[in-house]
């Protein structure tokens, strides 16, 4: 594991032991923050022969303290480095992420060509406002991403106010996340007993966009009978899935 020091980047590039240039995944998590869940991708991933850059993007020191406001770009200047690297392909960058993590994937994959392959856990099919400000999560350009907010009828469980967010439809259209515009294949694994969010409907609302758009790559949905952190029976089936994935892909 390598210590990244390049501009604002809060990083850890994980390389497999071989002279070869290997294809990246940049690893993110969600709500969580920090370094966590892209160390133990980079853990998982590189002994198949796959470099990992596990990015914190906030709850981490010099980045934003909580999921608001996150622009964009600070992930294209992920995508940069990888550029920097001479051990990588930069031709063949994948992008993983899971919830809130998957929301950002998408995002950054609808805008930058270079992410050829991308995995989502639990995701979203729209973006949404941050955790603590009534705004969105992610800024591009300076400008708000189009978001929308969980209804806030707090009569509702919590999976019940995103469900009755994504009925108001033409919010919906002005949410949505463009993944038409991803330039490579797609593999959604989505939790049909989810009580965090509705990240199964979202799921198969993303694989009917995308087949509506007459998507060019392939699209995988895989579900699974559990809730939004799986199980530990799953677990490694999950995780061999999503190397299998950007073997195949990257």
């Amino acid at each position: 594991m390598r210590q990244v020091v390049y501009r604002d980047l809060v990083a850890h590039l994980y390389l497999p032991k071989t002279a070869a240039k290997v294809p990246v995944v940049v690893a993110i998590g969600g709500s969580e923050g920090g370094l966590g869940t892209g160390d133990a991708n980079g853990q998982m991933m590189a002994p198949h022969g796959i470099a990992v850059l596990g990015l914190a993007y906030f709850s981490a020191s010099g980045l934003p303290a909580t999921l608001d406001q996150i622009p964009l770009e600070y992930f294209i200047r992920a995508l940069d480095f990888l550029q920097t690297q001479p051990e990588v392909d930069a031709t063949r960058i994948g992008f993983v992420g899971g919830s809130r993590g998957a929301e950002a994937a998408l995002l950054v994959a609808s805008i930058d060509q270079r992410i050829k392959s991308v995995v989502v856990t639990t995701p979203s099919s729209v973006a949404w406002f941050g955790r603590t400000l009534p705004k969105s999560a992610w800024t591009w350009q300076g400008k708000d991403v189009p978001a929308m907010s969980p209804t806030q009828d707090q009569a509702l469980p919590q999976v019940g106010r995103f469900l009755a967010a994504l009925d108001q439809q033409q919010v919906v259209r002005q949410a949505r996340i463009a993944v038409e515009k991803i330039n490579g294949p797609i593999l959604l694994i989505s939790a049909q007993n989810d009580q965090i969010w509705p990240s199964f409907q979202m799921s198969n609302d993303i694989a009917a966009e995308l087949k509506a758009q007459h998507y060019p790559h392939a699209v995988t949905h895989d579900s699974y009978p559990t809730g939004h952190g799986f199980s530990q029976e799953l677990a490694p089936h999950i995780k061999q899935s999503i190397i299998d994935h950007f073997l195949h892909t990257l």
